[in-house]
Parts: C-alpha cells; sequence; structure tokens
C-alpha cells in the first residue's frame, strides 16, 4: 500500500508522514530529504548552477544511495549516513532551486519508485508524490495551514536544531517558496486528483494522523472488497 502525502513546507507533512509510518510498520519516504541530499552532493562538488546536460551526466555517478534497512529509508554518501548536514536553511533553498529542474527531477522520480518498492506499507511526503510519482496510491492527501502557521512551525523547527533564524525572513521564504512551487513548469505544487485536503493551522499533531489513519483504513476496506468481487 502506498499512502501519498503532498503539501506546502511547513504544513506537517514530515512529522505526521513519520508517525503515520510508525503506526502503519511501514516505511517513511521522505523525499524532501532527497533532495537536498542531491542539493548538498551538488553542492560539494560546485555543480548548483551546472547545466542540464552536465546534471544528467553526473547525476547518477554521484556516490548517493537511498536504501530501505530495518523499516526506515536511509540517505548514504559514500557508504555513510547523511543527517543534519542537509538540514541547514541553505541546503533547504538549494534544494528549492534544483527541484525545478528537469534532470534531477528525472533522477529522483527514478529513486523514489525504486526506494518505495523496496518497502511494503509506504507513506511517501512530498510535493508532487500524488500528482506525478504515485499517481495510483491507495491514499492521497493534501495537507495544507496558514502561512503564518507554517512559518512559525518551521521557525521553531530550527529553533530546535539551534539555528537562530528570524520569523519574518521565515514567513518572507515560505511565501516564495509557495510561488515558486505553485507556478513551476515542470509538477507544480497541487493537489492531486481525488486527493484529500486536511488543513493543520487548528488540528494537533496526534488529530491529524488519526484522520489520516481512517483515510487508511477506509481503502483497505475498499481493496478487500475489490479483491473478494473479483474472486467471485
Amino acid at each position: 500500500m502506498i499512502i501519498a502525502i503532498d503539501g506546502p513546507a511547513g504544513s506537517g507533512k514530515s512529522t505526521i508522514s513519520r508517525l503515520l509510518a510508525e503506526r502503519l510498520g511501514g516505511v517513511y519516504l521522505d523525499s524532501g530529504a532527497m533532495y537536498r541530499a542531491v542539493a548538498w552532493a551538488l553542492a560539494q562538488n560546485r555543480l548548483l548552477d551546472a547545466q542540464d546536460a552536465v546534471l544528467e551526466r553526473v547525476l547518477p555517478s554521484l556516490p548517493l544511495e537511498f536504501t530501505v534497512r530495518d523499516g526506515r529509508m536511509h540517505i548514504l554518501w559514500r557508504g555513510l549516513p547523511l543527517g543534519p548536514e542537509i538540514r541547514s536553511p541553505e541546503v533547504t533553498q538549494a534544494a528549492s532551486a534544483i527541484a525545478q529542474r528537469e534532470p534531477v527531477r528525472r533522477f529522483l522520480l527514478h529513486k523514489q519508485r525504486q526506494t518505495a518498492r523496496q518497502g511494503g506499507v509506504v507513506v511517501a511526503e512530498g510535493r508532487d508524490m500524488g500528482t506525478v510519482v504515485f499517481p495510483d496510491a491507495d491514499v492521497k492527501v493534501f495537507l495544507t495551514a496558514s502561512p503564518e502557521e507554517r512559518a512559525r512551525r518551521r521557525a521553531a523547527q530550527y529553533g530546535e536544531q539551534g539555528i537562530e533564524v528570524d520569523y519574518q525572513e521565515v514567513l518572507r521564504s515560505l511565501q516564495a517558496r509557495d510561488d515558486a512551487d505553485a507556478t513551476r513548469s515542470i509538477a507544480p505544487l497541487k493537489p492531486a486528483h481525488g486527493a484529500v485536503l486536511v488543513d493543520t493551522s487548528r488540528l494537533a499533531i496526534p488529530e491529524v494522523v488519526q484522520v489520516l489513519m481512517h483515510l487508511v483504513e477506509q481503502a483497505a476496506q475498499k481493496r478487500t472488497r475489490d479483491e473478494t468481487s473479483r474472486a467471485d
């Protein structure tokens, strides 16, 4: 079963997707981390501004590995795990830029589907999981929240990492990211066909997880009915 969860930055989709995967005993596929890892790797090689033809040639040769082990997705660079180094504001900004590059999206589309095949139940989180990567997902959800609430969450998240940021700057950055994601020519951010919209502005995280659990249970029941009908 694949659950595709899309939404803008700060909507809570990363935390909620991770918790949902834990509840289901499944794998959390963090596509944002995959884009950050590629941005970080390109920065190491001073290739963030490289031409598409160069990216096409370089991306497959990067010593990056996305794998599922012990029910979790792991991102490795030269065999060693990547962690805090791909979570800085600078890498996040670079990831937003390269996410608009066709060679990068094509490279990660393959990696995301390949990684998902390693799991049983997969909770895939990002911005085009339901529209492009997994259009036939069993459950499709679009999480959102007000820009102000999302900026507050993102600023608090950076604070927990010991990174000092200005709330107004975070808000401006989120709004710019929203505009870029919604208007880009490749896989623009939008609800997938058949996606359930969930506004998390006034909901606690456990409440959102419970809403999604209900959707998963409904999808599982429908699959059982369909399989029974085909068997008959």
